[in-house]
């Protein structure tokens, strides 16, 4: 029988391949060259699973004690640099061209925009969305950081 810790565990795994599945289905694929998001989005969520299934077990040798605390901050890394780029928004792709050329009619004079219209979310709901869409992520690193705070201790005296 389960314990549960182990139970939310495992639902937390579930949860997060999910939620990769969700996102890494609505990036569009690119037939030419690699594309870095897409690559930073496995890693995105591939070192928090790493960090939560290492959360599981003792890690009692000082080697795995190092690998685990290199492991959790190269996820922690990643999340800072993807949670920014959620934010800020990627400023590499974006077209103000097209948007410029949307917002004019066929003739070239501008056409109304309805007020229900490409209005984007304001930074709170942003952050909000952000938060639940990324919450494996962010639990799977809060508790690595819990594992790794005495260990970080223990290493350090």
């Amino acid at each position: 029988m389960l314990t549960p810790i182990e139970w939310w565990g495992g639902l937390i795994f579930v949860v997060g391949a999910l939620t990769h599945h969700m996102v890494m289905g609505a990036l569009e694929t690119k037939a030419e060259g690699i594309s870095w998001y897409r690559l930073q989005m496995h890693v995105f969520y591939l070192l928090p699973a790493v960090v939560l299934a290492g959360y599981f077990y003792s890690l009692e040798h000082t080697a795995l004690q190092y690998a685990y605390l290199a492991v959790l901050g190269a996820s922690l890394v990643i999340v800072v640099v993807m949670l920014v780029q959620e934010m800020t928004g990627d400023a590499g792709d974006s077209d103000s061209d097209g948007d410029e050329k949307d917002k004019q009619g066929e003739g070239g004079e501008a056409t109304p925009v309805k007020e229900g219209d490409d209005q984007e979310p304001g930074w709170l709901m942003s952050v909000v969305g952000a938060l639940v869409l990324y919450s494996p992520v962010l639990v799977a690193c809060g508790l690595g950081c819990a594992k790794a705070w005495p260990m970080v201790q223990q290493l350090i005296y």
